[in-house]
């Protein structure tokens, strides 16, 4: 499933809230009145974002992650080029390396599969757009207007 298709309307309303999400965060001080300190001033702004916008947190929190083939059987000849080398020289998470030739999928980057039910290539991964997005996507009309107000 990839995006939904929103009109102009849904999208202008998507990057208004974006835009005051990045408004308040720019302009947000400590009350220094109250002698607020850093922590508490990041509390309180963590607190207004997830209260005001809760489906832009969703979106943030819920990234597509591309998962690539393992460089070591991924299945392209190696002919000692520069480009198959830049291709097999980036390091995966188990001190190997990965082919950026061969993309095996996308895997939300939050969400993970308990039971290993995931993706054959990640068992332990929840395909993209996994199910907090697809219930955003479903609705973004009622998502905007519920938290607009």
């Amino acid at each position: 499933m990839t995006q939904p298709d929103l009109t102009t309307e849904q999208w202008k309303r998507r990057a208004l809230r974006a835009e005051g999400a990045v408004f308040h965060a720019l302009w947000i001080f400590p009350q220094t009145y109250n002698n607020e300190t850093a922590a508490e001033m990041h509390d309180r702004f963590h607190q207004h974002i997830e209260a005001t916008y809760p489906d832009l947190v969703t979106r943030y929190t819920h990234q597509p992650v591309q998962v690539y083939a393992r460089a070591d059987s991924c299945g392209c000849p190696d002919d000692g080029s520069a480009e198959y080398e830049t291709a097999h020289s980036e390091p995966d998470d188990e001190d190997g390396y990965v082919c950026s030739r061969r993309p095996l999928g996308r895997v939300c980057g939050h969400c993970e599969d308990e039971d290993g039910d995931g993706p054959e290539w990640l068992p332990d991964g929840v395909l993209w757009p996994c199910p907090p997005i697809t219930a955003l996507n479903a609705d973004p009309i009622t998502t905007s207007e519920e938290t607009a107000r």
